[in-house]
């Protein structure tokens, strides 16, 4: 993966290129079938800026400055300094098993072998949030800081220590690295790396979720954003966006049930042809309970997230409201319901359709496309876990002291 990968807003033909590279870190069910990446991600992005998929824990985003900091403060050129980040990344991965860790490993499996590496992952996330301080590709942040480090003092092992006054482009408040971070190592983040983490975070724009779930990250807990105790304290149009997203994550649910409807009758799976009936049942018995499309002015969804992404193309949108008009009828298995869906899958595939093409169909995997909307939900949960546990180190810390 280069190191400009990011999940911004991409047209529906590069995104289903994209969404093969998904595939390598998903299961099928997170791949996106027929097109919705675009408007999920416009929300995606606005409420958790810097975020990514492919994320798992939070301290990588100390991890990876430390290995590039040690990587360039002797001065190498770009290809060594290269080779050298790419040996303490694997380092890295044997140091994380060694300590327990398993879960949440980037390259657990792959190790020596691993071809898309934590810094290439985190690096725009690095960037966003301020710890890298160059708007530079990986190979032109090391040439950049190496060539720094050179004009310097030479810096020895011995030394250091003294390397943080060298100008390798990240953040200056940023914790020093554990010395054992290479033979042993974890995820769980010291109390001073819980505080810097969080203020990160609190430094982004207050019309990011992200900064205000910082102020209380004690609170970002839930299933959804929306169930979450956080949302108590989010300014009214935050609230008004969530909402937005809400009403999305129900109303979309269905196309990809029935999409995959129609693959198992054209393929005469009758135990799958049940079950996705059953759950398209299930799906609009939620569509009421849930009001999704109680008092929802969708000309005002549409206005939001075209301020968020103004690249979203109109056959997209098309699609979208098309589909929310016959799921609020109740058409949503009608002839021009399966029409609308099967000719949505040609546009993004081409030759490659499954509904059309019965090669294609052998790469199928019932239930594709059906994870629901989560907004990278599961991700920032994970992130403000690990910084609410080394919050909570520094509190036991003051109280030990306090009794003592």
């Amino acid at each position: 993966m280069p190191s400009s990968f990011g999940w911004l807003d991409q047209d529906d033909v590069h995104r289903a290129a994209m969404n093969e590279i998904v595939k390598m870190f998903q299961d099928q069910g997170s791949v996106d079938e027929l097109g919705i990446g675009p408007i999920r991600d416009a929300f995606s992005n606005s409420f958790f800026p810097g975020t990514s998929v492919l994320h798992t824990r939070v301290r990588y985003l100390l991890f990876v400055p430390w290995l590039v900091a040690e990587s360039t403060r002797r001065g190498h050129p770009q290809e060594q300094a290269g080779r050298d980040l790419r040996n303490q990344e694997v380092r890295l991965i044997k140091a994380l098993l060694a300590g327990g860790e398993d879960a949440g490993v980037i390259g657990n499996r792959a190790q020596e072998r691993l071809k898309t590496m934590p810094s290439q992952v985190y690096w725009p996330a690095l960037q966003r949030f301020g710890l890298l301080r160059w708007e530079l590709s990986i190979n032109g942040h090391l040439r950049r800081a190496g060539a720094n480090a050179k004009r310097g003092t030479d810096v020895t092992a011995a030394d250091a220590a003294d390397a943080v006054g060298l100008d390798l482009g990240l953040d200056p408040e940023l914790p020093p690295a554990p010395p054992d971070l290479l033979s042993t190592a974890s995820f769980a983040l010291r109390a001073e790396e819980a505080a810097y983490l969080q203020g990160v975070f609190a430094r982004l724009p207050e019309r990011t979720l992200l900064h205000w779930m910082a102020r209380q990250p004690e609170t970002v807990t839930g299933e959804r954003i929306w169930s979450s105790p956080a949302i108590a304290s989010l300014p009214d149009v935050l609230r008004h966006q969530v909402d937005h997203a809400r009403r999305l994550h129900h109303a979309w649910h269905g196309a990809p049930l029935l999409y995959n409807l129609m693959l198992a009758e054209i393929v005469r799976d009758d135990e799958l042809i049940e079950l996705y009936r059953a759950e398209l049942d299930v799906w609009q018995d939620e569509l009421g309970h849930q009001g999704v499309f109680e008092r929802w002015s969708q000309p005002d969804f549409w206005s939001l997230v075209r301020g968020l992404n103004p690249r979203l193309r109109v056959p997209t949108q098309t699609f979208v409201s098309t589909w929310f008009a016959l799921a609020q009828s109740g058409g949503h298995d009608s002839e021009r319901a399966r029409d609308l869906v099967r000719q949505r899958e040609i546009l993004l595939k081409g030759r490659r359709s499954r509904l059309l093409d019965p090669r294609a169909r052998e790469t199928w995997s019932p239930g594709a496309g059906t994870a629901r909307l989560g907004y990278r939900w599961s991700i920032v949960t994970s992130f403000f876990d690990d910084i609410q546990a080394g919050l909570e180190l520094a509190d036991d810390s003051d109280y030990t002291e306090g009794v003592a």
